[in-house]
């Protein structure tokens, strides 16, 4: 598999709705998570961009994404965690999509801490908020960060016309701290 630098964009752009599908079976029938506003305008999107996925969701992506593959309890914490910073209707259906991919899913056997989280999820213990239901996933089939971060954004974004959809994850992205690689004009 080519790393992101070597994909041209239409590669990348396939990537990225290819994990969207394989981290989210049931998208088509997912509702809004985080971003209520409309795309096209930039000023809803900067505010959800500045407010929302860079301070809170794509930190969460990125710490899930790292311990997804090792620990149900340290999913728990960062869940916990987002469900503090999140408030209102944001957090409501960030809960909702979240909840709904995890009951829509199983994990495979021989990832326990994922099966536990999923569990965690379902019986209440802990919110089960999108992002970090859909890293916890993305870190079972060794999805690297950017294109992870992708992704979740493609998610949050769908409803935008297409011809604004990739430049939407650009400017988007751009915002986030970068990772040790990065995703080159998805």
């Amino acid at each position: 598999m080519k790393s992101a630098g070597e994909m041209s964009p239409t590669e990348m752009r396939a990537e990225i709705f290819r994990v969207a599908r394989l981290c989210a079976p049931c998208l088509d029938s997912m509702g809004p998570s985080t971003f209520h506003g409309n795309p096209a305008t930039p000023s809803e999107l900067t505010n959800w961009r500045d407010s929302v996925w860079i301070p809170y969701l794509s930190p969460a992506v990125e710490a899930a994404l790292a311990v997804g593959k090792i620990g149900c309890r340290e999913l728990i914490e960062i869940d916990q965690k987002l469900d503090l910073q999140l408030a209102g209707p944001i957090a409501k259906s960030s809960r909702t999509a979240g909840r709904q991919l995890a009951t829509q899913f199983s994990a495979p056997a021989n990832e326990p801490a994922l099966l536990k989280f999923l569990a965690a999820v379902a019986s209440g213990s802990t919110p089960g908020h999108l992002a970090v239901v859909f890293a916890a996933r993305a870190a079972v089939f060794h999805i690297p960060l950017p294109t992870t971060r992708a992704a979740l954004l493609f998610l949050e974004m769908r409803a935008a016309p297409i011809d604004l959809l990739w430049p939407i994850l650009e400017a988007c992205l751009a915002g986030a701290k970068p990772a040790t690689t990065s995703l080159h004009a998805a």
